[in-house]
C-alpha cells in the first residue's frame, strides 16, 4: 500500500524523470554489439561528478543506462570506419544528424549519436552547467568507443569522436591518455579527434606534459563567438602543441557559436553562462595542481581558482548558422579524416 502510493507520487512530482526510468529498464541494454543492432541502442556509462573523479576511477561504478543511435552507411562490406558524436549543452540537434551523420555515412563511415542528456533528465545545460559534470559526457564517449569496437562491422582501429561546443571539450579531454584509462583497460583508443566550438578557458593537461594518445585532434571556431571565443582555444592550443600534442586549428571568418546548423538562424540567449571574461588556466589532472596558463603562475589550491572563476562568469550569448563556413567546415573535417584514417 505504501509502495503504491509513494509510487503514484512519484509520478505525479516527476512525471518525466518517471516516464524514462520506465523506458530504459523496458529496453535492452547491450554490453556488446556482436548481434549488429541498429538504430537506438541502450548501453551503460557511469556519471562521474568532477573530471580528477573519471582520471583516477574514483566515481561511482554503478551504471547509467544511457542511449545511441548508430547509423551505419549503406552497403557495408567489411569493417568500416566509425564517429561517436558528442552534443553540445542544447542536447542532440536535428542538424548532428542532416550534417554530420549524413556526411560520414557517404564518406563510407558509420555514426553513433550518444545522448547523455536524455536518460538523465536533462533537457539542456546552457543556463545551469552545474546540472551534470561534463566529466560524464567524457565518460559517455569513452563507453560508447568501448561498445562500438565489439561490432563485426566496425573497424576498432579507426573509430574517432567528433563534439560540439560541450561536446567539443571532450575531444580535448580525450587526448590525454588520463582520460581514456579512467575507463578503458586495454589499448582501445580513439583514432582522430574533432571539437567544433569548445570551450577553452581551462584546459585538463597535466606538468610535466602528459601521456598522450596518439590521436590528432583538429578544432573548429567561429571568428566572432562569444560563447566560447576562439581566441582562448588560441592560447591553450600553443601549450598543446608544445608539449607534442597535434592540433590542426579552423577559425571561420564571421561565424557565431553553432556555425555549422543546417537552417539560417541568430538568436541571443540571455541566460546561457559563459567563461569569455576568464583567464585561460590548466589544471593538472594527475597532481591536483592548478596554474594560471599565460604566466605559469600557480593558485594556492582549487579554492583559489575558483573563487577567481566565481567573480568572471558572464551570461548572455549570440548564436547562429552560417551556411557557408558550415559547408567549408563539411569539407575540412573530410580532408583531416582522411589523412587522420587512411580513408
Amino acid at each position: 500500500m505504501n509502495r503504491l502510493l509513494n509510487v503514484g507520487l512519484l509520478r505525479r512530482l516527476f512525471p518525466f524523470i518517471f516516464a524514462v526510468a520506465l523506458s530504459v529498464s523496458a529496453q535492452e541494454v547491450y554490453n556488446d554489439l556482436s548481434s549488429m543492432p541498429n538504430g537506438k541502442i541502450y548501453f551503460n556509462s557511469v556519471t562521474p561528478k568532477t573530471k580528477w573523479e573519471l582520471v583516477h576511477r574514483k566515481y561511482d561504478k554503478k551504471p547509467t543506462t544511457i542511449w545511441g543511435t548508430l547509423y551505419l552507411p549503406e552497403n557495408v562490406q567489411g569493417r568500416v570506419p566509425a564517429m561517436v558524436l558528442s552534443h553540445g549543452s542544447a542536447g542532440v540537434q536535428q542538424k548532428d544528424i542532416d550534417r554530420w551523420v549524413r556526411m560520414f555515412n557517404q564518406m563510407g563511415m558509420a555514426a553513433f549519436v550518444v545522448d547523455s542528456f536524455g536518460a538523465r533528465g536533462i533537457s539542456n545545460t546552457m543556463d545551469n552547467q552545474s546540472q551534470l559534470s561534463p566529466a560524464a559526457n567524457d565518460a559517455d564517449a569513452l563507453f560508447a568507443l568501448r561498445l562500438l569496437s565489439t561490432d563485426p562491422r566496425i573497424d576498432p582501429k579507426r573509430i574517432g569522436q567528433i563534439g560540439f561546443s560541450r561536446g567539443g571539450h571532450v575531444a580535448m579531454d580525450l587526448v590525454l591518455d588520463a582520460f581514456r584509462k579512467g575507463v578503458i583497460d586495454d589499448d582501445t583508443r580513439f583514432a582522430a579527434l574533432i571539437g567544433f566550438y569548445p570551450g577553452c578557458a581551462q584546459l585538463w593537461w597535466e606538468m610535466p606534459p602528459p601521456p598522450l594518445t596518439g590521436a590528432p585532434l583538429m578544432l573548429a571556431m567561429g571568428e566572432k563567438d562569444d560563447y566560447t571565443p576562439a581566441r582562448q582555444c588560441l592560447d591553450v592550443v600553443d601549450r598543446m602543441k608544445h608539449d607534442g600534442q597535434p592540433v590542426e586549428v579552423h577559425v571561420y571568418p564571421g561565424a557565431y557559436h553553432d556555425f555549422d546548423n543546417t537552417h539560417a538562424y541568430f538568436k541571443y540567449f540571455p541566460g546561457a553562462t559563459t567563461l569569455r571574461d576568464c583567464p585561460e588556466t590548466l589544471l593538472d589532472v594527475q597532481h591536483d595542481a592548478y596554474y594560471r596558463l599565460p604566466t605559469g603562475e600557480k593558485y594556492a589550491g582549487v579554492q583559489a581558482m575558483d573563487a577567481e572563476y566565481k567573480h568572471c562568469i558572464a551570461r548572455g550569448v549570440s548564436a547562429g548558422a552560417d551556411l557557408e563556413q558550415g559547408r567549408r567546415s563539411e569539407a575540412e573535417v573530410k580532408a583531416f579524416l582522411m589523412k587522420a584514417m587512411g580513408l
